[in-house]
């Protein structure tokens, strides 16, 4: 018992001496580049800065627009309107939020695996390069994540429960949560979908049994209810001021047919000539979403081997790609940042990157092999870090994708790292307890 409870303030006192790190590392490094917003981020902030003032979502031209989705600009005109029109204020909080990522991650994989495998993913979260950089720049994905994570851990039984357990105002505060991820970036909306695969997946009387049926549905209705609180009221105001039904933004067919169409490359695609980008010269938002969108699905029912073939591509970009968050963070700093840093920060994102991924195979092979020796629906009920990352393949084989893309979706990636590293671990702990037992 007295072991027990060690055991328990050293992970406490662990958990704390690693959120101190990450935000130490995040603040220090945000200080230091003071990264100059830019292209999107930019965007946000303007975005940001106009409704702080209570000008509204509008265009340059003062047009209603919902281009790029209102979670991320909502959020930092809180700050605007705390601080003031300083977006130095903003990276503070883009700061504690990174750290934020980093508790969350914890707390997702403590649920799904266990205090060690939490502590171990906290711990590579914290020290993660793209996490660091990407928590100095003013980027939706590091609130995108922090709201995911929270609403996702709702949906985790506790460990050793049999079967589908979370109350429906559990799952309606979960649907909060994702509601507020989907405003911020819209790849959240399917969210209830994936929980209703996780139901059923969790589900003890077999996918036969109406019992099954009947708490997956109404969970899902659950997740939904919660999510349209949220999302509802924008798709509404989104429905009056552009007279179209558009749920979060208006980016997305655009987005989609960057990622498909007959010159396109897997990755970022806008030319600027109007023979190869047929959306370049439409001014209308709404009508340039909804040709991009019909573009898209037409070249793809004509060309579906292609389309396959350009799915790979975009898998090797996601797997693969750093070169977003140094772009943003290292070459927009306010400061110079010394050449060396300039030129080992690709190798060292790669080498990270290379290191998280194998870790996540070794986690995805421990997730199965433990799966099969623990009691029947052990193997279920943490199998949301793979049905998340099976989720981000499948978006990425249909939109474009690169690094920027492959980030919300690492704490998933992290999680199984942090399995895979906990089973050393408790190796070490269990010969270290044995050498310390009374003959």
């Amino acid at each position: 018992m007295a072991e027990t409870g060690n055991r328990v303030r050293r992970a406490r006192i662990a958990l704390v001496a690693i959120i101190g790190l990450a935000l130490a590392l995040r603040l220090g490094l945000a200080a230091y580049l003071r990264p100059v917003p830019i292209s999107d981020f930019k965007a946000y902030w303007n975005i940001a800065v106009d409704l702080a003032r209570g000008e509204g979502y509008v265009t340059k031209e003062g047009e209603p627009s919902a281009y790029r989705p209102i979670g991320y600009p909502l959020l930092l005109s809180l700050v605007v309107r705390l601080f003031g029109e300083d977006w130095w204020y903003a990276i503070v909080i883009q700061a504690l939020m990174g750290t934020g990522v980093v508790l969350a991650t914890y707390w997702l994989t403590t649920r799904l695996f266990g205090t060690t495998a939490g502590l171990a993913a906290a711990a590579l979260t914290a020290i993660m390069p793209d996490h660091l950089l990407w928590s100095t720049v003013l980027d939706s994905e590091v609130p995108f994540m922090v709201w995911m994570l929270l609403g996702v851990a709702l949906w985790v039984p506790p460990r050793g429960a049999a079967g589908f357990v979370p109350s429906l105002g559990t799952l309606v505060v979960s649907g909060v949560f994702l509601g507020l991820a989907a405003l911020t970036r819209p790849v959240m909306l399917p969210a209830a979908g994936v929980f209703f695969v996780y139901a059923m997946l969790c589900a003890r009387d077999g996918w036969r049994s109406l019992a099954t049926w009947r708490r997956a549905v109404t969970g899902t209705a659950a997740v939904v209810l919660g999510m349209a609180l949220v999302v509802a009221p924008w798709t509404v105001r989104n429905y009056v001021a552009l007279g179209a039904f558009v749920p979060v933004s208006t980016n997305g067919g655009v987005n989609l047919w960057q990622g498909n169409n007959p010159d396109a490359n897997g990755a970022f695609f806008w030319p600027t000539d109007p023979a190869r980008n047929p959306l370049s010269g439409v001014r209308d938002e709404v009508e340039r979403d909804r040709l991009g969108r019909r573009l898209a699905l037409q070249w793809i029912r004509e060309n579906p081997l292609e389309f396959a073939r350009l799915g790979l591509t975009k898998w090797r970009h996601l797997l693969t790609d750093v070169r977003t968050a140094p772009n943003f963070a290292i070459r927009k700093a306010s400061r110079p940042v010394p050449s060396v840093v300039r030129r080992h920060v690709y190798p060292v994102l790669q080498w990270a990157l290379n290191i998280l991924l194998a870790l996540t195979v070794a986690g995805l092979l421990t997730w199965l092999g433990r799966g099969w020796k623990h009691p029947a629906g052990e193997l279920a009920r943490t199998s949301l870090p793979a049905l998340f990352l099976l989720y981000m393949l499948a978006l990425h084989f249909v939109f474009p994708a690169w690094d920027r893309f492959r980030f919300p979706f690492t704490p998933f990636m992290l999680a199984l790292a942090g399995l895979a590293l906990a089973v050393p671990i408790e190796a070490l702990r269990s010969r270290r307890d044995a050498r310390r037992a009374p003959v």
